[in-house]
């Protein structure tokens, strides 16, 4: 399936980078998508600023600004003010604004916003009942922006804020997910470290140990993922089979061919760490992000 849109693959919400109102190339957690979303989506507490996200081949840069990524949605009602930095929905200052789509399996993709001096929430309506392939199977998943409609007041008054102002860990990519080549190509250089690839069931290894989540940090500007101030390149690899969360350890004042930190060693969490990821309901996709 080729699809463009950034796709979710790692731990619920969206890698905040930046400041805290603005809009974002986002990514949901897993759910079902009807034929024509008429009703308001479940309540999500994912958001950031404008994501540029690269394929791992060196592909070009995404980067959305927000005048382009709401321009769509303006026949709705919906308009964003770049000199105020704020969305406007009939006149009023929109809280928070998602539109979210299923890619596959119950991954989701799309784009939200957040400013916390709004005063209404919404979110966007797609018609998916007339998808159509083209001759080499490709489509887009987006299916037909119908319209924009307004949360309830029930709805607004329960959306979560304290988890909007501090997500978790968000991984996304752009493009296909990697194939078997591609994995098995990457697997040789973890192979040094006791993590090794098995293509025929998809699943990655560490000292004979199932993986569910495979995070390789390979360049880093120093900061922590969750601090708002990473900058940096992140790949990920799993499998829900998995019963380990393993993470690298790479030397980025020395990099290797590749331009990458040069890997030392390759670590577990700690039990306590898994539980965290097992609450935040870690994907299992694979895949690849650049956060400028």
């Amino acid at each position: 399936m080729n699809t463009k849109p950034l796709l979710a693959l790692a731990l619920g919400g969206v890698l905040l980078v930046g400041c805290l109102a603005g809009c974002s190339t986002a990514a949901a957690s897993q759910g079902g998508t009807s034929p024509i979303s008429t009703t308001s989506p479940q309540i999500s507490s994912a958001s950031g600023p404008p994501l540029s996200a690269t394929a791992e081949d060196g592909g070009a840069v995404t980067n959305v600004s927000c005048e382009e990524q709401f321009k769509p949605y303006e026949q709705f009602g919906l308009t964003y003010d770049a000199s105020k930095n704020e969305l406007q929905y009939n006149g009023k200052v929109v809280r928070w604004f998602e539109d979210y789509y299923t890619i596959a399996d119950g991954i989701q993709a799309g784009q939200d916003f957040f400013n916390e001096n709004g005063v209404v929430d919404v979110y966007a309506v797609r018609d998916f009942s007339s998808i159509v392939r083209a001759d080499d199977g490709s489509f887009d998943p987006s299916g037909k922006l119908i319209g924009v409609k307004e949360f309830s007041a029930e709805e607004f008054a329960a959306r979560d804020i304290a988890a909007i102002k501090n997500p978790p860990l968000q991984v996304t990519m752009t493009g296909d997910p990697p194939s078997v080549k591609e994995l098995e190509d990457m697997a040789r250089e973890y192979e040094a470290f006791s993590v090794t690839y098995d293509a025929n069931n998809d699943q990655w290894y560490f000292n004979g140990e199932k993986v569910r989540l495979f995070q390789d940090v390979l360049t880093s500007n120093g900061e922590s993922l969750t601090g708002g101030n990473f900058h940096g390149t992140i790949r990920t690899m799993g499998s829900a089979d998995g019963t380990i969360d393993i993470y690298t350890v790479r030397d980025f004042t020395n990099p290797d061919a590749n331009g990458y930190g040069t890997l030392m060693r390759v670590e577990k969490f700690s039990q306590e760490e898994f539980d965290e990821h097992t609450r935040r309901e870690a994907q299992t996709s694979s895949g690849f992000c650049t956060v400028e």
